[in-house]
């Protein structure tokens, strides 16, 4: 092999420490990747403001949606997401809209109810009843009416305060 064509020993020694950093920086744990998503590491909520005087929703059921009547930023909203504070109680009050048979139940992401958090059943357009003392937790992940599970499901974001 012609001289100009082989490495001289500090060339290989450079070549090999470049090598050595770049196996090195690709070593790197887990749980220093900023995208991590573990949830232990995410930053927790904040409450937005809009949210933190708010005890009691108020809707229209209709079979295709629960439409919001209160507070001002669910009115209108059909299935408005709802932002609950974790640990805070809650009614949820509701008017039969169309003389449909409904209710309104809180659910876990199993579709399980969560601590009977279940309101009587209406079946007569403007009676109203309210589901009352529902008290936030992590696992309650959205309101729904039995009858309707497909159109009246509104999802429900608990927050740590």
């Amino acid at each position: 092999m012609p001289r100009s064509s082989r490495l001289s020993r500090r060339q290989a020694l450079e070549l090999g420490a470049a090598a050595a950093v770049v196996v090195v920086a690709g070593c790197a744990e887990p749980n220093d990747d900023p995208d991590d998503d573990d949830p232990d590491d995410e930053p927790e909520e904040e409450v937005d403001e809009e949210w933190e005087d708010i005890d009691e929703f108020s809707f229209e059921g209709v079979i295709e949606a629960w439409i919001g009547i209160e507070p001002d930023v669910i009115e209108g909203d059909e299935n408005p997401t709802l932002t609950l504070i974790e640990g805070e109680e809650y009614d949820f009050r509701w008017v039969n809209g169309d003389g449909a048979l409904h209710n309104l139940e809180i659910w876990d992401e199993d579709d399980e109810v969560v601590d009977d958090y279940v309101s009587d059943d209406v079946d007569e357009e403007g009676e109203e009843t309210t589901l009352e003392g529902v008290v936030a937790s992590e696992e309650m992940t959205t309101y729904v009416c039995q009858y309707h599970q497909t159109t009246q499901i509104g999802d429900l974001e608990v927050v740590s305060a």
